[in-house]
């Protein structure tokens, strides 16, 4: 397997079809097709289900398609890396839609101080983030809770509750509490489906769940459309004219922000940002 397979076969997935992907690399079909079969010659296995006019993968293809997106991006971190051996050392720092505005404040006082650090953000989910630490692809991250974090070292930056998102032309709100939000659909942010459901429950109250995304910012526009009421975590800003963001009345839906780190692969850069993230609390 090579690496420009698997860039071949990420730019087919992106695309949508063989022919898209093709045009975008400047290669004619039919040796952008011979490469993929011969990808799936190597492995022995389908990543494309066959017959359609679109791409869809096996399950096999879909974790390709995730892993080798990650092997990919550490090749090319690997590339800036040695480039800059001797001359700048890199902090990478995972962060989730909802936590980037918690890191950049600290982040800016960070690199005042310590100027000749350069910097990786990566952007996913919790999940993932906490993957990329296990496995020792970034160095730290802000994770929300709930997450499950095994052998990962964690500290609480703070806990928040989470508001409600609507569009001032479909709702009308002044104070909000979880039975009148139970009259609406909702829009869910998926990782906190339990979380809210279990509080709408302990008060005997029906959740109507009308949309679950898997991106907090993808709940926030179809509140913008009016498709439903979003409930997300409140430092997931928002300044669009068309939208109201309200806190609840109860306070008991909250989640967790964690600065995260594992204990296995902490470098000198590391320590700096940990120590210095601790002292700016004080």
């Amino acid at each position: 397997m090579e690496i420009k397979q698997l860039e071949y076969f990420r730019a087919v997935v992106e695309s949508g079809t063989i022919s898209a992907a093709a045009r975008k690399l400047s290669l004619s079909q039919p040796p952008l097709s011979f490469q993929m079969k011969k990808l799936e010659d190597e492995l022995g296995l389908s990543l494309f289900e066959r017959g359609r006019k679109e791409i869809h993968l096996t399950e096999a293809g879909q974790l390709l398609y995730q892993e080798s997106g990650d092997l990919l991006r550490r090749l090319e971190a690997l590339k800036l890396e040695v480039r800059s051996a001797g001359h700048h050392p890199i902090l990478r720092i995972g962060v989730t839609p909802t936590t980037i505005p918690v890191l950049m404040p600290v982040l800016k006082g960070f690199q005042m101080d310590y100027p000749h650090i350069h910097y990786e953000l990566w952007d996913e989910n919790s999940y993932r983030l906490n993957h990329l630490l296990k496995e020792g692809m970034i160095d730290v991250a802000l994770l929300r809770s709930p997450v499950f974090l095994g052998n990962l070292k964690s500290h609480l930056i703070r806990k928040e509750n989470m508001v409600i998102v609507f569009c001032r032309k479909s709702y009308q709100f002044k104070k909000v509490a979880l039975d009148q939000v139970s009259q609406y659909p909702l829009i869910v942010y998926r990782r906190y489906q339990k979380l809210i459901i279990s509080a709408f429950d302990h008060r005997h109250l029906n959740c109507r769940i009308a949309y679950l995304c898997d991106d907090g910012r993808d709940a926030v526009e179809l509140a913008k459309l009016g498709n439903g009421i979003a409930i997300v975590p409140a430092s997931l800003k928002l300044i669009e004219k068309d939208l109201q963001v309200l806190p609840l009345e109860e306070k008991d839906l909250e989640t967790e922000i964690l600065l995260t780190w594992n204990t296995k692969n902490v470098g000198f850069e590391t320590n700096l940002f940990l120590s210095y993230w601790q002292r700016t609390e004080i």
